[in-house]
């Protein structure tokens, strides 16, 4: 009896009903000769149910992680071939499933399909679709309502149930849970799985049987999908390369830009200071003018005095006092213009 599990840890079934372990391996050379030895598949020993001597024999599921499909594919075919050999024809299959897997991924599915391509159409009325993990929910009818769902979905168990696979539910984890899985399998005929007949009486290889080619094709899509990604990454690497180039660019741009606005804010600031020098050295010109022009008429109205021996009139030193005036003023005014200027330079 063959019991494909989907995890790593020990099928419960096969501890429930016997108490001893033994691991079975084997050893087969490579292509560089190089001795490998793979630990995957559990044999129980011998024990007795109503009288019929049993043994189960366990193996890794295609979820194993730490091997890849093509290995697993490998370990599978050489103990069934090993089996075969010998005479020795299975009962029947127990497919292991979580009941506590609430979401069906597209590796489950893949497995099935795996699954399936091993046992081979003809066979899957040997195979026993065993639920397990009833602990982990929340109540039992929430696991119920999901194996009818399970039961009746054409991506998933209702092919294989409906080519005469039979689904039961090892729930309470006890010995005569799982013995009664047993004795479902013990109704059965001997089988020779298809991968048998493919890779003995055949002589087919791993790879060129059902089992293989499903792999394969898994593979095929898996690399399709890699190189997609692969593809997208470098699409986006180089989209990433390209902005960084234009933000470069942009950069370099904006570095003209200020260099040349602090050219244009130099060269106005240098004409806005030769204007100002201008200005006030116009304004000082003025004023001196203007100093001048007043000393000189009060020195010619002196001298006229002085000359003439007449007594300046009245209206006459007013009006040279108001031309004075005049003088001053303009000599303010050419001042504080030239403060203003100079505030604005600075």
């Amino acid at each position: 009896m063959y019991s494909l599990r989907q995890s790593l840890s020990r099928s419960s079934t096969i501890r429930a009903c016997s108490h001893t372990w033994s691991m079975f391996h084997y050893q087969r050379d490579g292509p560089d000769r190089e001795r490998k030895v793979y630990h995957a598949v559990e044999r129980a020993d011998l024990f007795d149910l109503d009288g019929r001597r049993i043994i189960l024999l366990d193996t890794p599921g295609f979820d194993d992680t730490n091997k890849t499909e093509t290995e697993i594919l490998r370990i599978i075919a050489f103990e069934l071939e090993k089996q075969y050999c010998k005479g020795q024809t299975l009962h029947g299959v127990i497919y292991v499933h979580r009941i506590s897997d609430f979401y069906v991924n597209g590796l489950a599915k893949t497995n099935l399909g795996i699954f399936r391509k091993l046992c081979g159409d003809s066979s899957l009325q040997n195979v026993v679709i065993m639920t397990n993990m009833w602990s982990r929910l929340h109540s039992e009818p929430e696991g119920r309502r999901r194996a009818v769902e399970l039961a009746s979905t054409d991506d998933f168990f209702k092919p294989a149930i409906v080519e005469g696979a039979v689904m039961m539910h090892h729930m309470q984890n006890t010995v005569e849970s799982a013995r009664t899985v047993i004795r479902q399998i013990l109704k059965n005929h001997p089988i020779a799985l298809s991968t048998y007949e493919e890779t003995v009486d055949q002589h087919t290889s791993i790879n060129k049987t059902g089992m293989g080619m499903t792999v394969d094709e898994k593979l095929a899509q898996l690399e399709l999908k890699l190189k997609a990604q692969f593809e997208a990454a470098e699409q986006a690497k180089e989209q990433l390369r390209q902005l960084q180039e234009t933000m470069e660019e942009e950069k370099r741009n904006q570095a003209r830009q200020y260099q040349l606005l602090q050219e244009q804010f130099a060269d106005a600031k240098r004409e806005r200071e030769q204007a100002i020098h201008e200005a006030e050295e116009r304004s000082r010109r003025e004023i001196q003018a203007a100093e001048a022009r007043w000393r000189q008429e009060v020195e010619a109205a002196e001298r006229r005095r002085v000359e003439n021996g007449v007594i300046v009139s009245g209206r006459s030193y007013a009006m040279i006092n108001q031309r004075a005036k005049s003088y001053y003023a303009t000599l303010h005014y050419n001042e504080e213009h030239l403060e203003i200027l100079q505030r604005r330079q600075y």
